[in-house]
């Protein structure tokens, strides 16, 4: 087989969608849909499974999870989030042998991603027409606009599982390159068929014969059929330790041509590994354009002016080095010129011959220009041109000097300006710099597999070792109360409408909670309610066990999303103080990732849960404000103690945030912090 140069890959091939979509299906049925994004013209959905997140992207180079996250995430897809968010997924799935995927979620919507040139991605209902495509398209084909049916894109290849072998080869027949018309007429891409030919042993360049053609066709049928049985063993391939391709399964083709090979738990890992460089370079020059343009043009403007520099400091030293000689030998050459102004005068028809050999050692002439009247001298290695009549040496010496002079001034007014060109050059390399290194540290890294039941909502755990439990939202609320919260646990809430339900897990019947957790727990409702948006600095807190708190409601009467109903005897606390701690701890993760949390809690209780942390009461320093000072704080803690720059998302801690506050304390933990392990123990 001839040698083969595989091309980095660029986009996921047929194989690698099968594939990742198979993966994908384990992993995403039953999950919710959060939030949906745009970013430019790719999407990422937010799902919620249990209290995990999951993030699926699609761009034009790929569709799957990722842990990558950038910080610029903000804008929303107000269509899709209209129709997606809140929807459970039912089922993801390839229709056909394609490159395109369909998204069914639980109101019957479809949304279909088809990865081909260029990408789009459409959102059908159950008549399959469009509520929202990210891209209007028309040919004379198909069209995709809002509110007509949608059509699929034609097939332009041959089903590789399903087509006849009289369809294949009739096909293939004639090509020149066996290889890339069975890639184009299958639809697989050019890597899968080089794979089979390698298996098969069949050399992929020109033509083959027709044995040849149908074992590369049952190969390629095989090698399909393992992504779709889900049969993976994801790898990256280098080459010169840089990423060429990544695979659902080790290709020999690779490792023939001696590339190393890196495995990964999951496809859609090793394909999140593998694009992230791929976009966050395509990011960067995007954002360094601009940058890149003004370079090129500074960069000629550079290179013009040390070539002018170069050619004023030649000229100059060339005039000076005239002069110094003309100076020399000034006697001499006045009398040499005398002599041929005789010869002028007396022989001017046959001056030019005569004059020519004229020597008074060591100056002689070597050239007369007739029309300047100027004799062309050679003094020792120097040429000198001097006026026959109308100046004296004197002059012509001072004229030399003079000219040395002026370019001697222009070189020190090039060279400031070629310094001022380097200069802006170095800060235009350094905003090029900072720009990626921008682009690259806005991308957070996010662990999944590592999130705690309870870290879906807010928590914390009492002095005491109780496990306290906040909703961060009317749903959330309604979770907890019929999900989490045992007949024995106290149920909490604030004297006021539009407060968080709060759960104070019991170990049992017979456990009724230290004053102290009581405490703790009020303090944590009433902070987590409308009082601290109005600005109160004190409010009245109510709690009774959880087999008092209901949501059937009186007959005849509704009770809306996050509302319940209480019954018998309620117990209260009078006057809780508004006061917060938030702060921020860092454990260990999967290999050497490290894992950044950030907790609310009660001061008191906070000191063993967080190594920094910081007391709000409520203020008027507006919430964004706050979060973003709690940001810096944290980062800046984190980056010094621990010397790893984190990615703490905003919105991490705005949720935490009650309202505007203003930062009464900030200090590091007295205590020492349980471990994550010690925490995970006591969350009975």
């Amino acid at each position: 087989m001839s040698e083969l140069k595989p091309r980095p890959k660029r986009s996921l091939t047929l194989l690698d969608i099968l594939a990742i979509v198979r993966e994908l299906r384990s992993m995403l049925v039953n999950s919710f849909v959060d939030k949906v994004f745009r970013v430019d013209d790719s999407l990422l959905l937010r799902l919620r499974r249990e209290a995990e997140k999951l993030y699926l992207l699609i761009t034009k180079h790929r569709i799957g999870l990722t842990r990558y996250i950038s910080e610029d995430v903000r804008k929303s897809e107000p269509v899709l989030r209209r129709y997606l968010e809140r929807e459970r997924v039912v089922d993801i799935y390839n229709p056909s042998i394609d490159r395109i995927v369909h998204v069914k979620f639980s109101n019957d919507l479809v949304l279909i991603v088809e990865m081909i040139e260029p990408l789009n991605v459409v959102l059908v209902d159950s008549e399959w027409k469009v509520r929202w495509c990210l891209r209007r398209y028309e040919s004379k084909d198909r069209k995709v606009a809002i509110g007509v049916k949608y059509a699929p894109p034609p097939r332009q290849f041959l089903n590789p599982l399903e087509c006849s072998l009289e369809a294949y080869l009739a096909n293939i027949a004639g090509s020149r390159s066996f290889i890339k018309t069975a890639a184009r007429v299958l639809g697989v891409g050019v890597e899968l068929v080089r794979e089979a030919c390698t298996l098969e042993e069949v050399k992929c360049d020109g033509e083959v014969e027709r044995e040849h053609a149908v074992r590369v066709l049952y190969r390629i049928r095989e090698l399909i059929k393992r992504a779709l049985e889900g049969e993976l063993q994801p790898v990256i391939y280098l080459r010169d330790e840089m990423p060429l391709t990544v695979l659902p399964f080790p290709f020999k083709s690779y490792d023939l041509l001696g590339c190393r090979a890196s495995y990964y738990k999951s496809f859609n890992e090793a394909v999140d590994e593998y694009f992230r460089q791929l976009e966050i370079k395509e990011l960067e020059e995007r954002a360094i354009r601009g940058i890149e343009t003004e370079l090129q043009k500074l960069r000629r403007s550079i290179e013009q002016t040390e070539q002018l520099l170069r050619e004023y400091e030649e000229k100059a030293a060339e005039l000076r080095t005239k002069a110094q000689k003309t100076l020399t030998y000034k006697y001499v050459l006045e009398e040499l010129l005398d002599r041929a102004r005789r010869l002028w005068a007396e022989h001017r028809d046959e001056f030019q011959t005569l004059v020519r050999g004229l020597e008074l050692s060591p100056v002689k002439v070597v050239d007369f220009n007739p029309r300047e009247k100027c004799l062309v001298l050679q003094i020792e290695d120097v040429t000198v041109t001097i006026p026959l009549y109308g100046k004296t040496i004197g002059e012509v010496i001072k004229d030399l000097f003079e000219k040395a002079k002026e370019l001697e001034r222009k070189i020190e007014s090039a060279r400031r300006a070629l310094q001022d060109l380097r200069e802006k050059e170095r800060e235009l390399l350094e905003r090029r710099s900072a720009e990626a290194e921008k682009i690259r540290r806005s991308h957070f890294k996010i662990l999944y597999g590592v999130r705690e039941w309870f870290e879906r909502f807010k928590w914390f755990l009492t002095t005491s070792d109780h496990l306290v439990l906040a909703g961060k939202d009317a749903s959330q609320n309604e979770t907890l109360v019929r999900k989490y919260m045992r007949d024995y646990d106290l149920f909490f809430h604030a004297d006021i409408p539009g407060a968080a339900a709060v759960i104070l897990r019991l170990r049992g019947r017979d456990d009724r909670g230290t004053d102290s957790d009581i405490v703790q727990a009020a303090k944590y409702a009433a902070a987590n309610s409308r009082a601290w948006v109005l600005g109160h600095t004190s409010i009245d807190v109510f709690f009774v066990r959880g087999e008092q708190v209901t949501k059937q409601a009186p007959a005849g009467e509704y009770l809306a999303r996050g509302s319940f109903m209480i019954y018998g005897e309620r117990s209260w606390i009078r006057g809780v103080e508004l006061v917060l701690a938030i702060g921020v701890r860092v454990d260990e993760a999967q290999g050497e990732d490290k894992l950044v949390r950030i907790i609310s809690a009660p001061p008191e209780a906070i000191e063993r849960l967080c190594e920094y942390y910081v007391v709000l009461r409520p203020g008027h320093v507006d919430k964004n404000k706050v979060a973003k000072t709690l940001q810096d704080k944290f980062t800046l803690y984190v980056r010094e103690k621990h010397g790893v720059a984190p990615r703490i998302p905003i919105e991490e801690i705005m949720t935490h945030v009650p309202g505007n506050s203003m930062i009464v304390e900030e200090r590091e933990s007295r205590e020492e912090v349980l471990s994550w392990d010690e925490i995970k123990a006591k969350t009975y």
